[in-house]
């Protein structure tokens, strides 16, 4: 049936709150999400004891500021925000994971209108108005969204993924960590950038990823006909926040990307993972005023588990990582 829509101003049907600020340094490890202005995961950040000042939520929204502008996710869980992050729930109804799904492409649908220069600040979210199905009061028919989300889950059947490991806290003894330069475990270097235009003209779509600044799906934005990089290395988005991912294949970049090939060691997906993880810890020295750029990737120290010779323990790594749950799946 056509159903009537109309336009709602964001505060008629929303209340919301801006998240607290609380830095790497000072995440202590728990079990209340922290969610920050990632696009992946559904915005999950670490897993942390919050302090007394950071309020805790469940069943409710949240809305990127900056960082990934724009993303809404829903979490029936609780949690706390950071302060790039609005929190937002219905003034008049109950909210559930259905209705926010149904809210999710409709709020994404505007983040073009933001970006890293024009954050959603308090002000501007209550400017906004969301289109929105209505009900014979002239209300947004809450119901109406729910069953419709409802009837297109049940025409899609997912697969079920399995583990043989134990889902277990494994908390790291660091003790014997040591502190690594970067560039005396890798060759740190830029090979250029080529652009779509270029790909799609004298290349044509084949079998090789095209690498770029995007967060989704390991950094691969297409497949073409062309290659420029060797396999088996990390890459390091240089412009912005410094993202990090393995790629165990070859490929072509586009601009502002960092190369990380090892140089005295075997690099897998295992080590790989281990690195990107304690790399993203340390992510937060760089932001849009001080990008990881080559240089600063090159003077940046990470800790990583050592020998008793002092060299990196790189089978520690692949082993932690091959015993998370859902790892024998990568």
């Amino acid at each position: 049936m056509n159903k009537e829509y109309k336009y709602f101003d964001f505060c008629r049907i929303f209340d919301y709150q801006r998240g607290r600020r609380l830095i790497t340094q000072n995440q202590i490890p728990g079990d209340i999400a922290y969610i920050s202005s990632t696009a992946l995961n559904n915005g999950l950040d670490n897993l942390i004891t919050p302090p007394d000042y950071m309020l805790i939520h469940k069943n409710k929204m949240t809305l990127s500021n900056s960082g990934s502008v724009g993303y809404l996710f829903y979490h029936d869980y609780k949690f706390v925000a950071s302060d790039h992050i609005t929190v937002i729930w219905l003034k008049d109804g109950e909210l559930n994971k259905y209705i926010a799904m149904f809210l999710k492409p409709i709020f994404e649908k505007i983040k073009y209108r933001y970006n890293f220069g024009r954050e959603i600040s308090n002000d501007r979210i209550i400017k906004e108005k969301l289109y929105l199905p209505i009900g014979s009061n002239g209300n947004p028919d809450w119901r109406y969204m729910e069953e419709y989300v409802k009837s297109l889950e049940s025409k899609v059947k997912f697969k079920k993924i399995y583990t043989k490991n134990e889902r277990k806290h494994q908390p790291i003894d660091i003790a014997n960590w040591k502190e690594y330069a970067l560039n005396s475990l890798f060759d740190i270097y830029g090979i250029g950038s080529i652009n779509v235009e270029t790909l799609t003209t004298k290349y044509s779509f084949g079998d090789y990823p095209y690498v770029t600044r995007t967060e989704q799906n390991n950094g691969v934005s297409g497949f073409y006909d062309y290659k420029m990089a060797p396999a088996n290395v990390l890459t390091i988005e240089t412009s912005l926040s410094g993202l990090c991912f393995f790629h165990d294949y070859e490929f072509s970049t586009g601009d502002h990307i960092a190369i990380l090939r090892p140089k005295n060691f075997e690099l897998n997906k295992y080590r790989a993972m281990f690195i990107k993880s304690v790399w993203r810890k340390n992510a937060y020295k760089y932001d849009y005023g001080r990008p990881a750029i080559i240089k600063n990737i090159k003077n940046t120290n990470i800790p990583l588990p050592s020998t008793l010779n002092g060299s990196p323990d790189w089978q520690f790594m692949e082993n932690y990582i091959k015993s998370l749950p859902y790892s024998d799946n990568i």
